[in-house]
């Protein structure tokens, strides 16, 4: 892997200003690279688990990843098992502009071409912090709007002995209104 210079002017002969994000590499990445690279540039959910990731994808060009991703079962228990969520997403600081949005159009395609077995990919917005634009641009719809709340982890999950889990990433994200959105494969 390569590294990243602070300030590039060249990058293998090419202005960094030219790259485009259609001239990205899309492919599928180890799970250990995506985790590392969304703990450097997710911009509300850093901290991850190393697992149980079903799919990793990066977005490269000479070998240089400016996007990942990581894909799972969804989190949330009431949803279909043939769904996949989009865990997390980031893109380096200085991915060309519309990365986000190419990288979610390849990886659609990707899951309709080698896994047709799922219907639905989902994917949830925190409001606090993004406006929903990469999800637009790639033509997925507005699921559902949860409302925002704050959640008292400090007591038993209510009927057992269990403590809630801690929230790695603090209580802020989860004290935002998210938008689910959802493409139907």
């Amino acid at each position: 892997m390569m590294i990243r210079v602070e300030h590039p002017l060249l990058f293998s002969g090419k202005l960094t200003t030219e790259i485009k994000a259609r001239n990205l590499n899309f492919s599928s990445c180890s799970k250990q690279h995506a985790v590392a690279l969304t703990r450097e540039w997710h911009s509300r959910l850093p901290n991850t688990q190393d697992g149980p990731w079903v799919f990793a994808f990066s977005a490269e060009i000479d070998s240089l990843t400016y996007a990942v991703a990581l894909w799972n079962n969804p989190s949330a228990r009431g949803l279909p098992q043939d769904w996949l969520e989009l865990r997390r997403m980031a893109c380096a600081p200085d991915a060309p502009y519309n990365t986000a949005s190419r990288f979610l159009s390849f990886m659609a395609k990707w899951f309709r071409k080698h896994h047709p077995e799922y219907t639905r990919l989902i994917s949830y917005q925190d409001t606090a912090v993004h406006t929903g634009t990469i999800y637009k641009a790639a033509n997925w719809k507005v699921g559902g709007v949860s409302k925002a709340r704050v959640r008292d982890r400090t007591k038993l999950r209510k009927g057992t002995t269990r403590a809630y889990r801690k929230n790695i990433n603090g209580p802020s994200p989860d004290s935002s209104e998210k938008i689910r959105w959802e493409l139907e494969l």
